[in-house]
């Protein structure tokens, strides 16, 4: 996983050394997605069951971006962490990702911007615990490159709102494959 990360910072500096000077500022964001295929289901002694979702659950992520002074153009470079996960006092199931991206936005009104991009989720896997280890074995999964869109609408130049589509593929040590794609709202603090 440090490769990954590291191959992902020096991407960001790459970027930024061949921009010239500009204006940099960092972001951290938090988004709820939803989307993929269920990798396990996990049922509850009342009768419920929670699925666990190549596409969900919550993904939060920080990062930089920069901008060429007066461009409606922005590099956005970040590193996070999306997972879904059921957990009880016995045990816990969770799909876990550490993802790397790399996007482009075009200011296409003075609130309103449109980005895409690369997205690679490093490090997937399928963890359990306790009597999570029935619904679900410890899997390591690659990722191939995914593709990323969004839409964010700024509030002010520190909070944005985005909708975001990405689509990706995870496969299992066995040859399995799993569908990744999912959609996702994001709120953003930039700073």
């Amino acid at each position: 996983m440090k490769k990954h990360i590291l191959a992902g910072l020096a991407l960001c500096a790459a970027a930024g050394a061949q921009a010239a000077p500009g204006q940099w500022k960092g972001f951290v964001g938090i988004a709820v997605t939803g989307g993929g295929e269920t990798l396990t289901e996990v049922p509850y002694d009342n009768g419920d069951v929670q699925d666990i979702r190549s596409g969900g659950l919550v993904d939060v992520k920080g990062g930089f971006e920069w901008r060429q002074s007066g461009s409606p153009f922005a590099l956005q470079g970040s590193l996070g962490y999306h997972v879904d996960r059921s957990s009880a006092s016995n045990g816990s199931v969770r799909f876990e990702r550490f993802p790397i991206e790399l996007l482009g936005f075009w200011d296409v009104a003075p609130n309103l911007r449109l980005g895409a991009g690369l997205r690679y989720a490093a490090n997937a896997r399928l963890r359990a615990s306790g009597a999570g280890l029935q619904f679900a074995s410890n899997s390591d999964l690659s990722a191939s490159g995914g593709v990323v869109l969004e839409g964010e609408y700024l509030f002010s130049p520190h909070f944005g709102l985005s909708l975001r589509a990405v689509s990706e593929r995870y496969k299992f040590d066995n040859s399995a494959k799993a569908d990744g794609d999912h959609l996702g709202v994001r709120f953003s603090y930039y700073f």
